[in-house]
């Protein structure tokens, strides 16, 4: 019967929480640069 350890299980959850966030942070990082671009370039046609 094999063993787990609790520490490897808990490393593979830190890494996965840590791609997550770096996902998270690219998704919102998307919006506000879609969104400044919109808006100045709805600016800029209009000068």
């Amino acid at each position: 019967m094999k063993t787990t350890n609790p520490q490897n299980e808990n490393k593979d959850v830190q890494a996965s929480s840590k791609v997550g966030t770096w996902i998270s942070v690219g998704v919102v990082a998307l919006v506000i640069l879609v969104t400044y671009f919109t808006l100045f370039g709805l600016y800029m046609d209009r000068v």
